[in-house]
């Protein structure tokens, strides 16, 4: 009798895309969706159901397991009766700039990344809880629960509202170290522990599916699901960054630079910008800083440059930039469309070009851009490699922008270790899969993937671009105001 292979699902809510798949379990899709990630906690409920319908129709057998991972920072309070209040609180919302503010006057910016790994910016839960407070304080009398975009899918398939390590530990209430949400810093906003979901073990079953959840999705009654947690995380897990000594550039709207650590690094961490806080395995922790506009800034560029009515964009910008194989522009670009992160934290840098001359073109400001996003890249790379004293052994890249040749080809000219690009890696879905099964039980498939290629040395005249021309653009007069990790 053949047995069939079993299978796993998972579901991501990005960004810009919800994607869900089904996955064998050497990490092959089965089927895999997406759809634009709806701005309404109803509709974002909705799109990601019919996704994983979808896939789940198109499977010979159902999938044993299902794992959820999304965005951190955007979520909803859910009413007592577990419907959503108002709009997604997203990440990207900057109207909670002054509560922020007040967070860190109030706490101590030193105290406050000490307790929770994160510094005091805009677009955590904590600053739009305040915001609320002050502003719309109906809407927090009404939150019987706060649910995380992931764990608003998870609670729409059990019925049980909960979450995972690494979401709590972004929202700004959360001790990284006691593994607990912190009464003082909720009071700030007139909350209470209970108002938020119960964190569950990285490889706890957060419940089971109804049979409601069951008609919706084809998923059987009583299938085990998990809060596979931070999309970043999960994409980073997925890609066989799992263990000190790996580094993952997780690549789309945002750029996420993640490099796992056997413990909490040191307070002075907090002067560079990154963010530290759990791993998806639940056993280590990981530092992760962030460019907020990466795919998001060339989307940026083509709403001003691409030809109306242009039918794909993208391609009309890798024929732009094209070849790959070019030298530095001599364009220096500071990428920052929405401040500074990291490192050396700045809310107010702006995006700027510098060295443009009459013989510029339209395609050497098109891969300006990129050398710039590159730089910043390999600017935060180095400030990991210097909190985790190890020389990664690769940097594993993917993500949609991994489809531009030259983008590609300018990371590995600047990256400072050996560049495995993961083009077709279905990042936080597939890990959310792979996390379902190893919470279940299921045994764990080495993740495939090319050897990387041997590391050589910069060539000396993007060398000279970085050191001479980046860099001391970027440090100087930098502002001291270590408020703003942007990504998520």
């Amino acid at each position: 009798m053949n047995v069939a292979e079993p299978l796993l699902a998972g579901l991501d809510v990005g960004t810009t895309h919800t994607k869900a798949g089904v996955y064998r379990t050497d990490g092959s899709p089965v089927a895999q969706r997406q759809a634009a990630t709806p701005p309404d906690a109803e509709a974002l409920r909705d799109t990601a159901l019919r996704l994983l319908a979808d896939c789940v129709s198109a499977a010979d057998v159902p999938p044993l397991a299902l794992g959820v991972a999304s965005m951190a920072e955007t979520g909803v309070p859910l009413d007592a009766a577990g419907a959503p209040v108002g709009e997604l609180l997203h990440w990207r919302d900057r109207s909670a700039g002054r509560q922020a503010d007040q967070l860190g006057q109030a706490v101590g910016r030193p105290a406050f990344f000490a307790t929770t790994g994160l510094h005091p910016s805009a677009k955590l839960p904590l600053a739009r809880w305040i915001w609320l407070r002050q502003h719309d304080p109906d809407v927090l009398r009404r939150m019987a629960c706060w649910a995380n975009a992931a764990d608003l899918i998870v609670a729409a398939l059990t019925g049980t509202v909960t979450t995972s390590p690494t979401l709590a530990a972004r929202t700004g209430v959360f001790d990284i170290t006691a593994g607990g949400y912190l009464p003082d810093l909720l009071d700030l906003a007139g909350l209470r522990p209970d108002q938020l979901p119960p964190v569950l073990a990285a490889d706890q079953v957060a419940g089971r599916v109804t049979a409601t959840a069951a008609r919706r999705t084809g998923l059987p009654a009583g299938t085990p699901v998990i809060v596979a947690g931070h999309d970043h995380l999960a994409a980073a897990w997925a890609a066989g960054v799992r263990v000190p000594g790996q580094v993952a550039d997780s690549m789309g709207t945002a750029e996420a630079i993640v490099t796992p650590v056997v413990a909490v690094p040191p307070p002075t961490t907090r002067a560079t910008g990154n963010s530290v806080g759990p791993f998806v395995d639940g056993r280590s922790f990981c530092l992760i800083s962030g460019l907020s506009s990466s795919g998001g800034l060339v989307e940026w560029l083509l709403d001003r440059l691409a030809p109306a009515g242009q039918a794909n964009r993208h391609e009309w910008f890798t024929d732009l930039v094209g070849p790959p194989a070019r030298p530095p522009t001599g364009i220096t670009v500071q990428p920052y469309l929405h401040g500074r992160a990291s490192p050396e934290p700045d809310p107010h840098r702006t995006l700027s070009f510098h060295g443009i001359r009459p013989e510029h073109t339209l395609p050497d400001i098109g891969r300006a851009v990129l050398e710039g996003l590159c730089m910043q890249v390999r600017w935060m790379i180095e400030t990991q490699v210097s909190i985790s004293g190890r020389q990664p052994d690769a940097v594993r890249v993917f993500g949609g922008p991994t489809a531009n040749p030259t983008w590609m080809w300018i990371k590995t000219q600047l990256t400072p270790a050996p560049v495995v690009v993961l083009s077709g890696h279905q990042g936080a879905a597939l890990g959310a899969a792979q996390l379902a099964g190893r919470a279940i039980g299921v045994p764990e498939v080495p993740p495939p993937g090319p050897p990387p290629q041997p590391a050589s040395a910069a060539a000396p005249e993007w060398e000279a671009a970085y050191r001479s021309r980046f860099l001391p653009l970027a440090t100087a007069a930098s502002s001291p105001s270590p408020d703003s990790e942007e990504t998520s």
